[in-house]
């Protein structure tokens, strides 16, 4: 048993430690590296457990203006890093069939990792959603696909920046904070004006664009797979983001279904 315990020990430090992007070592919530992991088991029991049993016997929480200024910031941070690592791919003429990380630390390769690093912060963020869906009560919102979404896209998040922050991962920041710029974009028109979002046809076309967007990503990490391009990075670094959009396509596809499905043949 020792020796197990010493071997998964060892592993784990070859692989936190040795193999680490020293660059960004030092940045805040990168080390020690359980803590990720730690914050997301927090999260979880906070709202699948600790939670709801908080506010079973409280009326819920007005939390509007809060939930107003919270959209609002998202959807301009959002913007901005869409914007600055869309410019940085066009600088570098990034591949989109086979683009290896920058390590250096040019200012290309800080900028890659910077912004890459920003967008692990900004799913940190986005963890408060299903805070307030808990405190206003609305814990039919906290659905798997919610919760599942959040976590993994921030472990996600920590192990690139970790690891291989940029790249050919790249792609999958871009398309995420433009979508993420009009979800916010959404939430806060629902927040301050819901007449113009209860009952809106177009808001199915969100859940679409989050579709197209797995689609792609599952094409775009699949092309030097296929194709057998060597990347600069492992195999391992193309698998996993191919096989989470796949799974997502379905997960967003099941959930368009059961939303939206009957929407016309009621309409009809």
């Amino acid at each position: 048993m020792a020796l197990v315990l010493k071997s998964l020990y060892d592993g784990w430090n070859r692989n936190f430690h040795e193999n680490q992007d020293l660059r960004s070592a030092d940045y805040f919530l990168m080390n020690p590296p359980w803590f990720p992991f730690v914050l997301v088991a927090g999260y979880l029991y906070f709202v699948l457990d600790f939670g709801p049993k908080f506010m079973a016997n409280r009326n819920p929480f007005n939390l509007k203006k809060l939930i107003l200024v919270y959209n609002v910031v998202q959807v301009l941070i959002n913007l901005v890093m869409f914007v600055l690592a869309f410019r940085l791919l066009v600088k570098i003429r990034a591949s989109l069939t086979c683009q290896p990380v920058n390590y250096s630390t040019d200012p290309d390769g800080m900028m890659e990792l910077n912004l890459v690093y920003s967008y692990y912060l900004l799913k940190v963020s986005d963890l408060a959603d299903t805070v307030f869906f808990v405190l206003r009560k609305k814990q039919s919102h906290v659905s798997f696909l919610h919760v599942y979404h959040h976590s993994g896209v921030l472990l996600g998040a920590y192990v690139y920046v970790r690891f291989v922050p940029g790249g050919h991962g790249a792609m999958l920041g871009i398309w995420n904070t433009a979508i993420h710029a009009v979800m916010y974009l959404y939430f806060a028109l629902t927040i301050q004006w819901p007449e113009l979002t209860r009952g809106a046809h177009w808001k199915r076309y969100i859940t679409v664009l989050q579709m197209v967007q797995f689609g792609y990503l599952t094409v775009h990490f699949g092309v030097p797979i296929v194709l057998g391009y060597e990347c600069g990075i492992g195999k391992f670094w193309l698998w996993l983001p191919m096989i989470q959009n796949v799974f997502m396509l379905v997960l967003f596809g099941d959930f368009y279904r059961r939303t939206y499905g009957g929407t016309r043949r009621k309409v009809e």
